[in-house]
């Protein structure tokens, strides 16, 4: 697909800024999404799962099947869940989605201002262990977070609601990203896995510690572990800042393959079971984007990778990991105070227009 992307426009913007996410629809290569389901399978090392027949998928992995490398690059340890993160620097993924959508990234956060994906493995030069790269926690937008797949299940009679189910699992990420790109590379029907966003969400924690506005000093760095390597962000939120959630009706994003969703990073987000009948594979793939300014403040002198991945939360507290310890924070960011203050020129015509 060499066709340019049509610029946002001001609706598009608008409705970003209002809403938290924006979504497009057939804007991948089908050529690279086929490239994508062939390297998730490529890295398939179930015992269970096999591509050829959708009965392996249903009804949640085995107990002796959910296993995880211990750096969590092919994870499988929840019941329904497979993060195949070892693909974060794969040179297909990585032109099919964040250079694809990069020219509407830097429209929302500035030209010229915005972290650039790298390159680290391809289909004739496989990166296994997913390492060459940093690894999780810090993407900080050199590389994607890798694919991320929600596996079927068959609805019975005590299936939770889809409000219920998904405002108990909304999180907000705690990495200091501006926004992420999700991606799905094959079909994702309604009820069969999509991410949930939160509509206006993402100004909820902003308007409850404006502090929280400077992403680099706010979201608390715990450096790599001197003899596990484990890191992590860890974001402070104010005690009951999910129940506001009671109120937002969520939107389930479902659609063909090559639909994306741009979606700001401070959003509550969650996932639906995977009801999907005839069964599919949940297959979507995400990318965080950083602004330079943000990376510089967040990572610079602050972070340094270890001989290996950090383990990412579910691995590590399987294993019992203790982090590193806390970084004291940067400086307070030289922009202004406002939600949108960090954001590109545009964002902020729109945003101050609301006024």
């Amino acid at each position: 697909m060499n066709t340019a992307l049509t610029p946002l426009s001001t609706e598009d913007i608008q409705q970003f800024i209002t809403n938290g996410f924006l979504v497009k629809r057939n804007i991948l290569d089908p050529k690279l999404c086929a490239a994508a389901r062939d390297r998730l399978w490529a890295g398939n090392t179930s015992s269970h799962l096999r591509r050829d027949d959708p009965q392996t998928w249903l009804n949640g992995l085995p107990e002796a099947d959910r296993q995880s490398t211990p750096d969590g690059m092919n994870d499988r340890t929840g019941d329904h869940g497979w993060r195949l993160r070892e693909l974060s620097g794969d040179e297909d993924l990585i032109n099919l989605l964040p250079r694809r959508v990069f020219p509407w990234i830097e429209q929302l956060l500035g030209e010229g201002e915005v972290v650039t994906p790298e390159v680290s493995s391809s289909a004739a030069d496989p990166d296994p262990r997913g390492s060459r790269l940093r690894g999780w926690p810090v993407w900080g937008g050199k590389e994607l977070r890798g694919m991320y797949c929600v596996l079927p299940r068959e609805r019975t009679s005590d299936s939770p609601a889809l409000a219920d189910a998904v405002r108990a699992g909304a999180h907000i990420d705690p990495e200091p990203m501006h926004l992420v790109a999700s991606a799905y590379v094959d079909k994702v029907p309604k009820d069969g896995g999509g991410i949930v966003l939160f509509p206006g969400s993402h100004r909820l924690l902003y308007e409850a510690e404006p502090d929280s506005v400077d992403l680099a000093r706010y979201s608390i760095l715990h450096a790599p572990h001197p003899e596990s390597g484990a890191a992590a962000f860890v974001l402070p939120q104010p005690p009951g800042l999910k129940d506001a959630l009671a109120n937002i009706e969520p939107f389930e994003f479902f659609g063909d393959e090559g639909d994306v969703v741009l979606w700001h990073g401070r959003m509550f987000h969650s996932a639906t079971r995977n009801y999907s009948n005839p069964p599919q594979i949940r297959q979507m793939i995400l990318y965080d984007a950083y602004k330079k300014s943000v990376y510089d403040r967040a990572y610079n002198g602050r972070y340094v990778k270890g001989p290996r991945p950090s383990p990412p939360p579910n691995v590590r507290k399987l294993h019992g990991l203790e982090l590193g310890p806390e970084v004291p924070p940067p400086e307070p960011r030289p922009e202004g105070p406002g939600l949108w203050d960090d954001w590109s020129e545009a964002v902020r015509t729109v945003a101050g227009s609301e006024v």
